[in-house]
């Protein structure tokens, strides 16, 4: 098994179920209001499932957490096919968001010792994002008033990587033993939480108003939009494959400024080439940031699922406070209040990481072994 494979399907699961839920939500007649509970309870999900099944999967092995949890994904994405109102569309996206949550920490314990280069890892997520997005388009084409062919496509793509995780060592990992509540790991890897609340959460404030920006300020059509969401994981893809040679706290660094300067470069953009040339800029920013923290954590902890499963869990809480933050920035269609705090909270993430590594010991060496795959 390659943990790059099953990230690729399981990312793709993910956000082909992921684009159409303000659609869907008001298909069964939610209130926006009703949405945003909706989207909270997905992310709150994550956020328990996350940590509970990283620090479950370094104790008792990741073989079995990480396939329950694509094989629930399948299930729960097959089941939003039969909600009906907003309560059963809460109840089908919680299930999911718990699922979501559940298999990546024991991914990523996978990928510390199978694939070892988490640029390469990491890439092919971000394929995978790109992926279901294009096919959750083609199928939203085919069906335009329909959602279910969605909710169907990532039923199967959770399958694939399902049987793509068939072929995991039963014994990798686990045997660990974890606190209840691991200060000392948090402790070791607070730059890397604190650093990822503070960025991530002002990328939500952006990303809540970014459609209808580029809609309404930019006059830019569906398919315009469209190929802007697709071009930014193309551009984590090839990025990241080549970052792996690179130390940890630069990549860091590198993609804390990366992002504040997209950020900034959103309210200078005037048309779509424009546009698009800042979706170049933010997949550079994604993929050094991302692939570092992950080197980062992957370098300093033997308790990698928890470590990984901690970072999920900030990046959910991000996914909560962020979009409530912008939706208020944003009061009466002030779109670039959002992007402008986004960018002074990356300039803070990254004083935030050098005072808060500068005060960490040395790490203390542990190198991965690699698994049969």
């Amino acid at each position: 098994m390659r943990p790059r494979h099953v990230n690729l399907f399981g990312n793709a699961a993910v956000s082909a179920s992921l684009i159409f839920i303000p659609l869907w939500a008001a298909e069964l007649g939610a209130t926006t209001e009703q949405l945003g509970f909706i989207v909270a309870a997905y992310n709150g999900a994550i956020l328990v499932a996350s940590y509970v099944f990283g620090r479950a999967a370094d104790i008792r092995g990741s073989r079995r957490i990480l396939q329950a949890g694509l094989a629930l994904g399948a299930l729960a994405a097959f089941l939003q096919v039969f909600a009906q109102d907003p309560i059963s569309a809460l109840v089908t996206r919680s299930f999911l968001g718990f699922c979501v949550g559940m298999y990546p920490p024991a991914l990523l314990a996978y990928a510390r010792s199978a694939d070892r280069t988490m640029g390469t890892f990491a890439a092919w997520g971000s394929l995978g994002w790109a992926a279901g997005t294009l096919l959750a388009g083609l199928s939203a084409g085919v069906a335009p008033a329909d959602t279910r062919p969605v909710f169907l496509l990532s039923s199967v793509l959770f399958l694939a990587g399902l049987g793509v995780s068939s072929g995991a060592p039963t014994a990798a990992a686990g045997n660990l033993v974890v606190p209840l509540f691991p200060v000392d790991l948090i402790r070791r890897n607070l730059p890397i939480y604190l650093t990822m609340l503070i960025r991530h959460t002002g990328a939500n404030m952006v990303w809540v108003i970014f459609p209808l920006y580029m809609r309404d300020v930019l006059g830019m059509n569906g398919f315009q939009i469209g190929m802007a969401y697709t071009l930014n994981p193309l551009v984590q893809f090839l990025v990241m494959q080549r970052l792996d040679r690179i130390r940890s706290t630069s990549l860091v660094a590198i993609g804390l400024v990366a992002s504040l300067a997209t950020f900034v470069s959103f309210t200078v953009a005037r048309n779509v080439v424009e546009i698009l040339a800042t979706q170049i800029l933010l997949g550079f920013a994604w993929a050094t940031l991302y692939v570092g923290a992950l080197q980062f954590l992957v370098e300093r902890n033997r308790e990698t699922a928890t470590a990984g499963g901690i970072l999920g869990s900030v990046l959910s809480i991000s996914s909560i406070i962020g979009p409530v933050t912008g939706g208020l920035l944003a009061f009466g269609n002030n779109y670039l209040l959002p992007m402008y705090a986004a960018a002074i909270m990356c300039g803070i993430a990254l004083v935030t990481f050098w005072v808060q590594y500068r005060s960490l010991p040395a790490p203390e060496p542990t190198p991965a072994v690699r698994s049969e795959d």
